[in-house]
């Protein structure tokens, strides 16, 4: 499987074309934030990613359907799929078309949703890729199987700009949770290390081994309840004495077939009353309900009393004071001596005198009913008093009739648990009947387990993946050692434990993440994938026969100065003949290696002024006002 072709159906009804050439290096150059970074995202999308990896902005914002045209040996598959609405991550619908010689269609009217994208995985899955095959797991671990399908195969066919330089991660979305275990559990089968009889082999032990799990516990059980001799009887017989289980029988024991008459008689031991399930819960919450509304009765009551008695004090203090003063004024007959002159006067001190008269009046009446009503509060407060101390003693009553039920019902629970325990020695009284029939079981399935072991043995999986790895290993070494990288002078292999690249020095392995400098760093991810890639074809295994680097000369440029993509716009000379030896080496590699069987595509800022490198690039040099989507589009939308 290579690609053929990627085009971009835009809502105004035109269409983008990127063609690409089969088995050659595919390189497409130019600025930054021109697109380039979106192809192994678009690619991905219309193979089934979950997500739309693709940035928000232009492309989204003017292409409705994202599409491939696929070589497949002799036959052509052509895949749209429509982009998400606005605000979602994913789009399902998809446009299937399959053919030995595909015109593709003319712009989006043309195409319509006919399936799914994942109908779509699962038919280049079983047809074309990968036969039916589920992941090996070690038999200690409970991890799932994985049914292994295309998507699994991207991991070793993509480098994203901030994967292809990282020297922490080598793989394809390695930093994704749950990732690296899925890529360890997939390479096997990839590289070819791995089949579906060693797995079907692994499954049986497993089932068997769960079933002998089972057995020697049912023996062991039955050798706990045996214990030494008859010592577990009198266990047993203490057991049910301290959890007060009395039958009449039980005297003092003479012999042991006494002990086993009793321990017969035990085990149909019943209570003779059973606990009866109680309903003080049900009580106690009603209570607890009345105590509340009672507690904020009373409280209302205290304060409707309170402000009564502030209320009568301060008519209290009013009253008195209105007696005084008409006590003082009628006590001294000081209108007597005032003349006929000053006969206002005389009239104000009268009407004074009527005026505290009214008021002592009314108070005499008022009096009573404020006393009366401080009463009847009083009254009132003392009644929900009494009630509350009724209702808190019950409740004192029933909890403490709870915890004796609690009490009961665990001695009841330990009872039952002597009485079971009775009961199951009982039955393994019996010991050489019962552990005859079990010990043969047992015995059967060891032999079982033994034979699938020495098969599953012979199958050499292990041995197999080691070889594999150090025959890849040996492209791996030449070609680091072709690219200049550091300690390549050593044997280089992958590490699928750690997931990275090591070499193996006299002072022992050392990993990516402890080797110096981006150039070393783009330059295994290269060597790596390229070394799969060459396995992969070699071998005739079920993976896409195309490579996708996204910006492998990032390490050499200044992001922030470069703008031509121009060796020279590289100061130093060394890192000048590093870019153009590494593409060129690319562009060899294919013809000299990989017997033109192998697609490169590059997205890139360099931009060599060498034939070969200049008969590499499909498109126009995405730089000015060219880019993936044209000026245009964005203008229109």
């Amino acid at each position: 499987m290579q690609i053929k072709k990627l085009a971009l159906y835009g809502y105004n009804g035109q269409r983008r074309d990127i063609d690409f050439s089969l088995s050659k290096l595919n390189i497409i150059t130019g600025g930054s934030k021109r697109g380039k970074t979106s192809i192994i995202e678009i690619i991905d999308y219309c193979l089934g990613s979950s997500e739309c990896g693709i940035p928000e902005g232009p492309i989204k914002n003017t292409v409705e359907w994202f599409s491939i045209l696929l070589q497949v040996d002799n036959q052509q598959i052509f895949i749209a799929r429509k982009s998400p609405l606005k605000g979602k991550k994913t789009c399902s619908n998809a446009h299937f078309i399959l053919g030995d010689h595909i015109e593709i269609p003319k712009s989006n009217i043309e195409i319509s949703t006919t399936t799914n994208i994942d109908d779509v995985m699962d038919f280049l899955s079983s047809r074309f890729l990968v036969n039916d095959h589920i992941t090996s797991v070690p038999l200690h671990q409970t991890r799932s199987e994985i049914n292994i399908s295309l998507k699994h195969a991207k991991f070793f066919i993509f480098q994203n700009q901030d994967e292809i330089a990282n020297k922490k991660i080598l793989f394809h979305r390695q930093q994704e949770p749950y990732i690296p275990q899925t890529i360890k559990d997939v390479i096997p089968y990839f590289l070819g290390a791995s089949n579906n009889d060693e797995i079907i082999i692994k499954e049986q032990l497993r089932q068997l081994k769960r079933q002998l799990k089972k057995y020697n516990k049912q023996l062991f059980e039955i050798e706990s309840l045996k214990g030494n001799g008859l010592n577990k009887g009198y266990e047993l017989l203490a057991e049910a004495i301290a959890n007060n289980i009395k039958i009449d029988e039980l005297n003092e024991i003479h012999s042991d077939s006494e002990l086993i008459n009793i321990l017969h008689k035990l085990s149909d031991w019943k209570p003779l009353i059973s606990p009866v399930s109680s309903d003080n819960v049900e009580k106690i919450n009603n209570l607890d309900k009345q105590r509340k509304l009672l507690q904020e009765e009373k409280r209302i009551l205290s304060i409707q009393l309170n402000k009564s008695e502030e209320y009568n004090n301060t008519f209290n203090s009013y009253t008195n004071s209105n007696i005084e003063q008409h006590l003082r004024l009628s006590s001294i007959n000081l209108f007597k001596d005032i003349s006929e002159s000053n006969i206002y006067q005389k009239n104000i001190i009268l009407e004074s005198l009527s005026k505290l008269d009214d008021e002592i009046k009314k108070s005499t009446f008022i009096k009573p009913n404020i006393s009366k009503k401080i009463s009847n509060l009083k009254t009132k407060k003392n009644e929900v008093s009494d009630k509350l101390k009724n209702i808190n003693d019950l409740l004192y009553q029933y909890r403490i009739k709870n915890k004796q039920y609690s009490n009961n019902q665990k001695l009841s629970i330990a009872q039952a648990t002597t009485v079971g325990k009775i009961q199951l020695y009982i039955e393994s009284i019996n010991w050489n009947t019962d552990t005859s029939k079990l010990d043969l079981k047992i015995k059967t399935l060891n032999n079982k387990i033994e034979n699938l072991e020495l098969d599953l043995e012979s199958k050499n999986t292990q041995d197999i993946l080691d070889s594999i790895i150090n025959l890849i290993g040996y492209d791996m070494t030449k070609w680091a050692e072709y690219l200049k990288l550091e300690h390549s002078e050593n044997p280089i292999k992958l590490d699928l434990k750690r997931l990275t690249v090591i070499a193996e020095t006299p002072n022992g392995k050392i990993p990516l993440s402890q080797m110096g400098s981006g150039e070393n760093w783009v330059g295994y991810h290269l060597v790596t994938y390229l070394a799969l890639a060459k396995w992969f074809i070699t071998q005739n295994r079920p993976i896409p026969k195309f490579v996708v680097f996204d910006q492998p000369s990032q390490v050499y440029f200044p992001s922030d100065l470069y703008t031509t993509g121009s060796l020279n716009e590289i100061i130093d000379d060394e890192d000048r003949n590093a870019v153009k030896h590494m593409f060129k080496w690319l562009h060899d590699i294919i013809e000299t290696e990989l017997k033109n069987s192998l697609q490169i595509i590059v997205m890139d800022h360099a931009d060599i002024e060498e034939p070969w490198f200049q008969n590499s690039i499909i498109d126009k040099k995405w730089r000015n006002d060219i880019a993936l989507i044209p000026l245009d589009w964005i203008d229109e939308k």
